[in-house]
């Protein structure tokens, strides 16, 4: 009976460190012909088994105030992603008024929106900006728009995991204190017709992991910016 209590003893302490440990990852998108593809939100699903060994490693950002920023006549992160129940705030740094508003996403905005709002932000005054903020508690996407200034858009992913990450310049995306075992890693664009395959990958805190995955398109190429002196910052 003592050498049962022992190796059940033992047994818990190996599972114990096993759920300790996290895993880094590094994923490189591409398009489909071949180039990086910036702006990709790219989503990870651990098996309910490693979601469940990795619930204290849930990472800060699930629970911080993301910031939404229009400045220039532009959205700034074009693309942003968070988890459901995230706080958004929307800061208008112009000199001029905006507006923030939900629109549908998808082809010719098809799908609606994961959440419906309207904010009207001031301008910049004496170096207080306008703010405004929305809780997003429904997974979906959401078009950016103001209806102040027609050609403005921006994009928000709400995701239903805590584990997300958009795309940079170079297609990558990175991720810190994975739970380890099998995850599903999943993408979104906003300019995606249909939804892009899902990938299974195997995570471990032995040393970081790199992953690739390409859309299924090329996108088109991200508005570019105003030129400066037409905005305060």
């Amino acid at each position: 009976m003592m050498r049962r209590m022992k190796t059940l003893s033992c047994l818990l302490l190996a599972g114990l460190g096993l759920n300790a440990m996290a895993a880094d990852l590094q994923v490189q998108v591409r398009t489909a012909g071949g180039k990086p593809a910036a702006d990709v939100v790219v989503m990870l699903m651990p098996a309910a088994q490693g979601a469940a060994q990795g619930a204290a490693q849930v990472p800060a950002a699930a629970t911080a105030t993301v910031d939404i920023v229009q400045k220039g006549n532009r959205f700034e992160p074009y693309v942003s992603a968070v988890p459901a129940g995230t706080q958004v705030r929307f800061v208008n740094r112009d000199r001029y008024d905006h507006h923030v508003r939900s629109l549908g996403s998808g082809p010719m905005g098809a799908v609606p929106p994961a959440k419906s709002f309207e904010l009207r932000l001031g301008p910049v005054q004496a170096g207080d900006k306008a703010i405004g903020s929305v809780v997003f508690d429904t997974p979906g996407s959401i078009t950016l728009g103001c209806h102040i200034h027609g050609s403005m858009r921006g994009h928000l992913f709400v995701t239903t995991t805590p584990w997300v990450a958009v795309t940079d310049d170079q297609g990558q995306a990175r991720f810190t204190g994975l739970p380890d075992g099998a995850a599903e890693m999943r993408l979104w664009h906003p300019d995606q017709l249909t939804g892009q395959a899902a990938q299974t990958l195997t995570l471990s805190g032995q040393g970081p992991v790199q992953a690739s995955a390409q859309l299924s398109f090329n996108p088109p190429r991200r508005p570019t910016p105003r030129a400066k002196g037409e905005y305060e910052f």
